[in-house]
This record gives C-alpha cells, sequence and structure tokens, in this order.
C-alpha cells in the first residue's frame, strides 16, 4: 500500500491587473511560505515566492522573484509586497505593491 502525503494548508486565489497583465496570487491559507504571485503577459511570464512563513508586525508579506520566461528572464529587483491585516484570515481584497525593478505600483488582488 502506497502512502499518500497530505496537503496541510488551502490556496485562496486572488486576481489582479498590473499594467494590463493577468496576475494571480496563490495565498496558501495555513503555510504561507508556499504562496506566489504570477505575472502573465504577451512578452513573457513573472513568478514570485513568499521570501517568509509569517507576514512582518506590519501584516506585509514579501515576494521575491523565483522565475521568468521571456524578457522576464532576469527580474533583478522586482518584488511585491502584500499589506495584509492580521486580523482578518481572508479577506475579499489585498492590497499591495508591485516594483519592476524602475517604479512602484500600487495594486489590488479580489477573490
Amino acid at each position: 500500500m502506497q502512502a499518500h502525503a497530505q496537503k496541510a494548508y488551502d490556496i485562496i486565489f486572488y486576481r489582479a491587473n498590473i499594467y494590463g497583465d493577468r496576475t494571480k496570487l496563490e495565498l496558501a491559507d495555513g503555510y504561507l511560505i508556499a504562496s506566489k504571485v504570477t505575472i502573465h503577459s504577451q512578452y513573457g511570464d513573472q513568478v514570485f515566492a513568499a521570501n517568509a512563513n509569517e507576514p512582518n508586525d506590519k501584516g506585509d508579506l514579501k515576494f521575491d522573484p523565483e522565475k521568468g520566461t521571456g524578457r522576464y528572464k532576469d527580474m533583478t529587483g522586482s518584488w511585491i509586497i502584500l499589506n495584509r491585516s492580521p486580523s482578518t484570515n481572508h479577506p475579499n481584497k489585498i492590497n499591495a505593491i508591485y516594483w519592476d525593478g524602475k517604479m512602484q505600483r500600487k495594486i489590488v488582488f479580489k477573490r
């Protein structure tokens, strides 16, 4: 009999647009380090991974570049910070800041 590992967290999906590009947040409830943000554009994809398993004291969670395709193969200096309220588990909206290495942009992820 083969043993199967059980996932110890649920994924909550959020969507946003950054510069008209489809952006998806996969928020891993119960294991934040497994969360990721994917930005899909006609020029390639960018994938960002959470860099901590818990938000900082302000409730912010930073995502660093993990991999990119197309013109996003080198995403040095890019990041995303989610501004979450520690008192809300699954808000309908999550505010975030995206830095593309040149300019900062506010975004809103919605369920």
